[in-house]
């Protein structure tokens, strides 16, 4: 493997720390060299977060924080300063102090209900007080340590929200497949890609999903990126909401068609799992687990939220969106060639692929209307916008080829489409 494909490329958060960094010292200089920059530097590196709303919480946490253990710093100082007169306290009663105080600094976090700054303020309690017993004038530390870090806050609020005017396309609607597209050869999401993609989201990229999963697939691959608008899911024989659990379209099949494929897969002694929507519950019905793929396939996804399995002869034939046959690759291939031959296979959309567990293959049967580019369709009704833009690995089926996921393709071009450079669009500048 070539050394560029081991190392990863620096993100955007290393350089924005490096440019905080560099603005924290020149501050210090510009000051005159007052103060300790190193705080500033401390507070600047822990607010620099991927999403603005955690570097508003970090912000905020270590302001809190620092404000509350500065003024009891400095109490004690004052404190401890007025009770002996001039010099230092003895080391034990000096210590004991201490211990008991950074109690009371905790406690005070708690009952000024900032809880998440307990720690920042008992740090900076224990900095001013064990360091500066015997400064002259305690208050100029306080204020400087106070001072250092909501500079180095602020600093890094400024260089994490500046950036070039974009132009956002709003209005535009973007649908990815997930496998071979946004997923890298091994089936996960780099972080770089979750990063940018919960970025783009934020700024109002209408991005969603269109597969062959289930949503609750979908939740696991794409464990992280905050998916805000509906997903195309099964094939395209629902419409499914991960914001509200609900899916909003769904194509089942008749209860005549359901009956009439289960009927034919008991007649060929072939195990199946019946996948239907209920009550806006995925319930899957298994009445065997014929061989070791059924079995692999349950072990693996029977713990998740989302799926609901019911061990049961599949007597109901309401809601069966589609019928997921798991065999041999042999047996698969016999069943897919004798229902071909049935004079009712045209009511019925088949899918032959091979299975993830090995040597194992699956037909996925659905109504015959069934598509993604069907339910590709309602999805634009109900979102309203002016274009769709198509994600594929697929060359001209889809409108961009995302032809390498390993080196975030689609994010990258997510992001040239949604937001291109556009200096007329000077207010943008300032993330909010």
């Amino acid at each position: 493997m070539k050394l560029r494909e081991k190392l990863p490329v620096p993100g955007q958060r290393i350089f924005r720390s490096m440019v905080a960094v560099w603005l924290c010292f020149a501050v210090y200089v510009l000051r005159g060299r007052h103060g300790i920059p190193f705080y500033s530097v401390i507070a600047a590196l822990q607010c620099i977060q991927p999403y603005t709303k955690e570097m508003h919480k970090v912000g905020r946490k270590r302001v809190i924080g620092t404000i509350v253990g500065a003024v009891w710093g400095l109490l004690v100082l004052l404190l401890e300063l007025e009770l002996i007169g001039s010099g230092v306290p003895e080391e034990p009663l000096h210590y004991l102090l201490l211990g008991l105080l950074v109690g009371v600094v905790i406690y005070s976090t708690v009952l000024l209900h900032v809880k998440e700054a307990a720690y920042f303020s008992a740090v900076v309690f224990l900095t001013i007080t064990y360091n500066h017993i015997g400064d002259a004038n305690p208050y100029l530390f306080a204020f400087n340590r106070l001072f250092d870090t909501v500079l180095g806050v602020l600093l890094a609020e400024l260089v994490n929200r500046v950036h070039l005017p974009r132009r956002r396309n709003t209005d535009v609607l973007y649908v990815s497949s997930v496998m071979d597209t946004i997923l890298g050869s091994r089936r996960q999401l780099s972080a770089y890609s979750k990063v940018e993609l919960n970025r783009l989201l934020e700024d109002g990229a209408r991005f969603t999903i269109s597969t062959t999963q289930t949503q609750a697939t979908v939740r696991e691959l794409l464990q992280g990126v905050e998916l805000r608008y509906p997903v195309i899911t099964m094939d395209g024989a629902a419409l499914y909401d991960m914001n509200s659990l609900e899916y909003l379209r769904s194509l089942p099949m008749s209860e005549a068609q359901a009956r009439q494929i289960m009927d034919w897969a008991h007649d060929e002694k072939l195990g199946f799992f019946a996948n239907s929507i209920q009550e806006n519950l995925l319930v899957i019905r298994y009445a065997d687990l014929v061989n070791d793929g059924m079995r692999q396939l349950f072990q693996k996804k029977r713990s998740s939220p989302y799926r609901n399995f019911i061990h049961s002869p599949v007597d109901g034939y309401e809601h069966i969106v589609y019928l997921l046959i798991l065999d041999t690759h042999e047996r698969i291939e016999a069943a897919y060639a004798a229902l071909q031959a049935q004079p009712w296979y045209g009511v019925y959309r088949v899918v032959k692929d091979v299975s993830e567990y090995e040597g194992y293959s699956f037909l996925k049967i659905y109504d015959a209307n069934t598509s993604r580019e069907a339910m590709l369709k309602e999805l634009e009704k109900l979102m309203g916008t002016r274009e769709t833009v198509r994600f594929g690995s697929i060359p001209g089926r889809y409108d961009v080829c995302i032809e390498d996921a390993d080196k975030d393709r689609l994010v990258k071009e997510l992001k040239r489409r949604f937001e291109p450079v556009d200096f007329r669009c000077w207010r943008t500048i300032f993330r909010t």
